[in-house]
């Protein structure tokens, strides 16, 4: 009886432990208990409403809006960068950047596509006029110097403030890219899109970029009017470099500082003068301002220092002929 008495309190004592834990560990024979079962489906819940995050080294969420609450920027932007790697500059000093306010800036070799400094330098931001620098190699590789083109109502509709050319009146390609260039015309812009054939002419543009590599990059009209034409300061230094090597006839024109174009249903001659505080410098080598409402002021700016380019990009910032003076003269502080 005594064996049989203990036999049966080792079993009950077998049946307490297992018991205990199973009541410590609810999954032990495999399936999970009822509470442990609603504490996964909320995970799971939570997990559909709220992805993990990624971080990325370096990196910051950009987002921006403007009055009205539309986004017009979500991007992953780089904070800043600094490479002199492939660079024919030599760094010579380590002085500070100077203090500014902007959206993006960046400092480039432009012959090898050094980034010698930037910030938010793959951010996207509205390019505004410095559209009109895809615009114009669109313009020169499709039309003669020496095609006329009349402005019409659609044309002018573009910008009604249009001060240089008329409705009606009749221009060469080769005016009209001074016009579109120096003072920035928009009804420049759109006559020799227009020309071509407005539709056919900014699909034509957005395949450009993308063949060039400028993946970050998309227009929605040939003027730079609109916020949705879109781009980060290192794919214009790929525009840039386009321009540089096959495009002198752009350079020239935004370098020039004054010029006189002619109607040629009057025959009246009319004086153009660029906007560009650059323009006709001695080391200025060309490039392209640019300003809305939504892009504030950009300014893209091609200089020549000791027979090499370099490439300065301002966006969005107040005083975009200062910042990018400022930069030029850190560049030449710290680089030969």
């Amino acid at each position: 009886m005594i064996k049989h008495s203990e036999k049966i309190i080792f079993l009950f004592v077998i049946i307490g432990a297992i018991f205990f834990a199973r009541t410590l560990y609810p999954t032990i024979s495999g399936v999970p208990s009822l509470a442990n079962t609603n504490q996964s489906q909320t995970a799971i819940a939570q997990s559909e409403t709220s992805p993990p995050m990624l971080i990325l080294p370096q990196t910051t969420i950009s987002i921006t809006t403007r009055p009205g609450g539309n986004i017009i920027n979500a991007s992953t932007s780089l904070n800043s960068t600094t490479t002199t790697m492939n660079s024919v500059f030599s760094k010579i000093n380590e002085t500070p950047i100077p203090n500014f306010s902007n959206e993006a800036y960046l400092v480039a070799d432009l012959s090898t596509g050094a980034t010698l400094s930037g910030s938010n330098i793959t951010a996207r931001w509205p390019t505004a006029s410095i559209t009109k620098l895809l615009t114009a190699t669109l313009v020169i590789d499709q039309l003669s110097m020496n095609t006329q083109i009349t402005i019409t109502p659609q044309m002018f509709a573009a910008d009604p403030t249009e001060e240089t050319l008329v409705v009606g009146g009749t221009y060469t390609v080769e005016d009209l890219l001074h016009v579109m260039l120096m003072p920035s015309s928009n009804v420049a812009a759109e006559a020799m899109a227009d020309f071509i054939g407005r539709a056919q002419f900014i699909n034509e543009m957005n395949q450009r970029a993308q063949a060039w590599g400028m993946n970050n990059t998309y227009f929605g009209d040939p003027s730079g009017l609109s916020a949705t034409n879109q781009s980060t300061a290192t794919d214009l230094l790929t525009l840039a470099q386009h321009v540089y090597h096959d495009y002198l006839r752009i350079l020239s024109i935004t370098d020039t500082r004054t010029i006189t174009i002619t109607e040629l249903n009057s025959g009246k001659k009319i004086a153009v003068t660029s906007i560009n505080n650059f323009a006709g410098e001695q080391d200025f080598v060309g490039g392209k301002t640019g300003y809305t409402d939504q892009a504030g002021d950009n300014l893209l700016s091609i200089f020549s220092y000791d027979g090499h380019p370099v490439l300065i990009i301002v966006l969005n910032t107040v005083d975009r002929f200062g910042d990018t003076s400022k930069l030029y003269a850190w560049f030449r502080a710290n680089y030969k």
